[in-house]
């Protein structure tokens, strides 16, 4: 946990996160097109490989959605030379940031439920009787609650919105801030209505809204990463523990 020097010099408007903000958001506008043809691919990706073990075919299709976004972000801080942590937010804690984050999780999954409740049953895939089918579900689930958080978080709050609100700063702190937050909530929620297909449910574009405006609040107020990923993080673990009940 830093102490209040360290989470003030953080705080949005007091310094820059990312010193050189357009060159990271080239970056980052690359990570996002490498992201959406991944995407697209993906499909035929997953018939080529139809007749691998079930549980290497979501090894593959966590490791292919995610790197896209996690290479920018990489790429992003090499070529900039800055400071992982400092730059993406991940720099730094407080308590706060777990009850907030907390928080805005719950609200958003009550939200999307009372709109388009989960259905339970996958926790039929722990129960199967093929050692591949469980292994499958556990990767996956796995992977939705502590791998696709971070990664997200990290692009879209970390690279995104803090570059973003960087490069704006000139229009005031509560402009480019919005600003940010609106942008890069857009982006998140239309990668993953992409991923959805033609037809996109209502539950998910009302989660990925709800989670992407309160992750960039989160971000915006605080200056760090931790609520966001924390609100992500339990958005989606409640989200499996749904669907497996």
């Amino acid at each position: 946990m830093n102490d209040g020097a360290d989470v003030s010099a953080d705080a949005p408007g007091r310094r820059r996160a990312w010193q050189h903000p357009w060159v990271a958001l080239a970056v980052a506008a690359v990570g996002a097109l490498l992201a959406a043809a991944m995407i697209l691919w993906l499909p035929s990706m997953r018939t080529a490989i139809a007749g691998w073990p079930l549980v290497l075919v979501a090894l593959v299709d966590l490791v292919l959605l995610s790197a896209p976004l996690l290479g920018a972000v990489i790429v992003a801080v090499r070529v900039t030379q800055e400071r992982f942590t400092v730059a993406t937010g991940l720099r730094g804690f407080s308590w706060i940031d777990v009850v907030a984050g907390l928080g805005v999780g719950l609200i958003a999954r009550a939200l999307v439920e009372l709109v388009a409740p989960s259905a339970g049953g996958l926790g039929g895939g722990f129960a199967a009787d093929d050692s591949g089918v469980m292994a499958a579900t556990f990767l996956a689930l796995a992977g939705a609650v502590l791998v696709t958080p971070l990664v997200e978080e990290l692009f879209f709050r970390g690279l995104l919105q803090r570059a973003l609100g960087d490069a704006l700063a000139g229009a005031g702190r509560w402009v480019a801030g919005a600003v940010a937050v609106l942008f890069s909530t857009a982006l998140f929620a239309g990668l993953h209505a992409l991923a959805a297909g033609p037809f996109v449910p209502v539950g998910l574009l009302l989660g990925t809204v709800a989670v992407g405006l309160g992750c960039g609040v989160l971000t915006l107020l605080t200056g760090r990463l931790a609520g966001a990923l924390t609100a992500h993080v339990v958005f989606n673990a409640v989200g499996a523990a749904l669907l497996i009940w």
